[in-house]
């Protein structure tokens, strides 16, 4: 059964359901570094409830060692609970870890437990086939993580809905403001439809506000330390999302219909009658499984489409983070297999194969997205690392943004609050 399904797999990348960027998918073989008849187990944790593309990852490694159990679990609150299962008896070989983590010291033994994948001369990894931008580093240098999925922040579009109403699919803020008015004439009551908590700015305005800081690095810096006066740094963001607001282009009544962040806007927007959903590709990784519990997607299918909230005229940009990284314990009874997994995942062909089956975006090199991510290779990614900001900055910027588009403070209120929300 494993081998139909490597065959199957292996069928779907040679066919070209990846859209890649002019550069061919490796298929050099993985060559084993240890006796292929090793028998041990691996356990990975994590805070996702399932992970079927890495169970399908589980397939392709035994391919090679046939005797290796390896397991994926999810941990209930888990941004508490990895640092006790760390410390336990039964501690898993590696765990998910994300960026933000690295800049908060409750989070640092972590990272601290984690064996460092920058020395590639032990380890045999090759992290070049992974876009260096993504990649974190500790202040002394230590790469106490690898990125194996990415995503971003913007709009899932029904594309047959523009189609049915005669509209170009906005790629410009000017278009965006004219076809949304054309929608909200044609019956569409909210064109532009969001889970209305504090998640709302980012899909919004999350790239337009890092673009705003590029080749600013004292603003980083102050937004960074949460100086009171790096609050005018939010000044453009903010003044755009009260004049966005003032369109009338989100009902925001309309938006608080909507029960959950996850599956009742999956649900939601499978109804058909939406024609923008603002979103991060986290949602989008959960469309496909729900396709078939949706009826009302079922009875009436339509084609869809992850793309970039265009909040201005100029070029298209999109945020681009991390939104898996594994570390491997550096205690773990199996350590040599665990190592052995990861540089065997870390390969361009089992990235992007991990990216496709999870509907997320890819960290390799070879740049490719599936269907409902193409869009994006006509924008410009923004990475994080590279711009230096931190998340403790980020999430007052969001609570800054979210509380003028929701009408709770004005422009310069949220500029005097930066650094106390």
């Amino acid at each position: 059964m494993k081998k139909i399904t490597l065959t199957i797999m292996s069928l779907v990348l040679l066919t070209g359901l990846f859209i890649s960027c002019n550069k061919k998918v490796s298929t050099k073989d993985f060559n084993p570094r240890l006796p292929t008849d090793t028998k041990c187990k691996i356990d990975i944790v994590g805070n996702y409830k399932n992970f079927e593309a890495l169970e399908a990852e589980f397939d392709r490694f035994n391919e090679f060692y046939p005797d290796v159990e390896l397991s994926f679990s999810f941990l209930d609150s888990y941004n508490s609970t990895i640092k006790s299962a760390l410390a336990g008896e039964s501690a898993p070989d590696i765990y998910m870890t994300f960026q933000w983590m690295l800049d908060r010291p409750e989070y640092k033994e972590l990272f601290d437990s984690a064996q460092d994948m920058s020395d590639e001369k032990t380890l045999s990894f090759n992290l070049s086939t992974i876009r260096s931008e993504l990649i974190e580093h500790t202040a002394d240098g230590r790469t106490p993580m690898v990125p194996v999925l990415s995503g971003s922040y913007g709009m899932m579009v029904n594309e047959n809905i523009f189609k049915k109403e005669g509209l170009k699919i906005p790629e410009s803020y000017t278009e965006l403001v004219d076809c949304c008015n054309k929608l909200k004439a044609a019956g569409y009551k909210s064109p532009i439809m969001v889970y209305a908590d504090n998640f709302m700015g980012l899909p919004l305005i999350y790239s337009y506000f890092c673009k705003s800081l590029e080749n600013n690095p004292n603003a980083v810096a102050m937004l960074n330390q949460l100086t009171p006066e790096a609050g005018q740094y939010l000044k453009p963001a903010l003044e755009w999302a009260k004049n966005f607001m003032e369109e009338g282009l989100i009902d925001l009544d309309q938006c608080r219909t909507l029960k959950d962040k996850y599956n009742a806007v999956i649900m939601a927007f499978f109804e058909g009658n939406i024609p923008i959903m603002l979103c991060d590709t986290d949602i989008v990784s959960g469309t496909l499984k729900r396709e078939a519990q949706s009826q009302a997607f079922v009875n009436n299918p339509f084609k869809y489409s992850f793309r970039i909230f265009p909040a201005t005229d100029q070029n298209s940009y999109f945020v681009n983070n991390v939104s898996v990284g594994f570390s491997v314990n550096k205690n773990s009874q199996n350590l040599d297999m665990a190592d052995e997994f990861m540089r065997f995942l870390v390969r361009t062909e089992e990235l992007n194969n991990l990216a496709k089956i999870k509907r997320l975006i890819t960290v390799s090199k070879d740049y490719s997205f599936d269907e409902v991510f193409a869009p994006l290779s006509k924008s410009t990614p923004i990475y994080l690392g590279e711009l230096g900001l931190i998340d403790s900055a980020i999430a007052q910027m969001r609570t800054a943004v979210q509380q003028v588009l929701i009408g709770n403070m004005t422009v310069e209120q949220a500029i005097a609050n930066y650094g106390k929300f």
